[in-house]
């Protein structure tokens, strides 16, 4: 049996619970599923699981292969496009005149429709929901987007068990166990990968206002009226007094102050922070590695995945092996349950 190694990506799906009642992913989309047309349910209907992307190339996802694994939904979705042509490099060669002063020998490349009653795939995305925790693997032009916009139209306009106008995200995780510790407030996030790093930068607004100039006696006044509230709060105001009184004409207080963000995240700097997680969660497979001001992460990735090896029919194939993939993304699971990753 062959093995081909893909990245294990984690979601957690977050919607309004009041709507939801209570219900899970996992549950949601098996009650979409269980619908029924009064002659099958959606198992058993194919053609009824196919969701028109919508764009301009005409694109459908087919959720192809779909299981009930009873303490979780597995499913391999397949992404197709209409009137798709796939370029062959024949390996005959002609000579061809390229130019005036160059005549070559080459390959002739062409273009072949699918045969009647079939479609290439363009990209694949196996997935597994337990609970409100969805692991997928996903290869070539399948992106998290369409697996969330699948899902999107599964729960709420084929299967009905949603209402449409509730909203829901599938949430990247920054992996919290890697990103323990205090590191200070975080200056720049890297992105390693074959490519050249990435660095994406926090600037902070805080350290911009406390530059400042010592040249002019002006500037020296101006720091030194900032400064001596923040030296009476942390001496008190008595000895505040003697230190100010003790200064020479030629000395005055600078305070050097770092501002961190300590306690409980605000609600606004969580949906930053998380939707800087989820950009580098969908845009990169790279190691995202977190850098602060009192130190980095150097080890792992900062972003809650992992890479994994699947049992392929034979070396260089695109498909994974149904049955294994679901043991994988169930064994995944149960690691990140139990190295304190995630909740169950």
């Amino acid at each position: 049996m062959s093995t081909a190694y893909h990245m294990v990506h984690y979601r957690r799906f977050d919607a309004d619970a009041a709507m939801l009642k209570g219900k899970t992913l996992e549950v949601l989309c098996r009650e979409a599923l269980n619908t029924d047309n009064g002659t099958s349910k959606l198992w058993a209907r194919p053609e009824d699981r196919v969701f028109d992307v919508g764009d301009s190339d005409s694109r459908k996802i087919f959720l192809n292969k779909v299981a009930d694994l009873s303490d979780a939904v597995f499913g391999e979705m397949c992404l197709a496009q209409a009137k798709d042509l796939q370029t062959l490099l024949k390996m005959e060669t002609t000579e061809v005149e390229l130019s005036d002063l160059t005549t070559a020998t080459v390959y002739d490349l062409n273009e072949r429709e699918a045969p009647d009653g079939s479609r290439f795939i363009r990209g694949l995305a196996y997935w597994i929901a337990i609970g409100n925790h969805v692991l997928f693997v996903k290869t070539h032009s399948m992106t998290p987007e369409l697996v969330r916009l699948y899902l999107d139209w599964l729960l709420k306009t084929r299967g009905g068990v949603m209402d449409p106008g509730a909203g829901f995200a599938l949430n990247a995780e920054f992996d919290k166990t890697a990103t323990a510790g205090d590191i200070g407030e975080i200056r720049n996030l890297r992105v390693t990968g074959k490519s050249a790093p990435q660095i994406i930068n926090f600037e902070s607004e805080v350290e911009k206002k406390q530059v400042k100039t010592t040249r002019r006696v002006a500037d020296r006044f101006a720091e030194m009226k900032e400064a001596v509230p923040i030296v009476s709060a942390i001496l008190g105001p008595a000895k505040a007094k003697s230190l100010v009184d003790s200064l020479g004409p030629e000395e005055y207080l600078s305070v050097d102050a770092s501002v961190k963000v300590r306690g409980s995240r605000t609600e606004e700097s969580r949906k930053q922070f998380q939707a800087i997680a989820n950009d580098l969660a969908d845009e990169s497979d790279a190691k995202v590695q977190v850098e602060g001001k009192d130190g980095k992460i150097v080890d792992g990735d900062a972003i809650l995945r992992t890479r994994m090896p699947f049992h392929v029919p034979h070396e260089g194939s695109n498909l994974l092996e149904f049955d294994n993939v679901a043991d994988q993304l169930q064994e995944v699971y149960a690691r990140f349950v139990k190295d304190g990753k995630i909740k169950a």
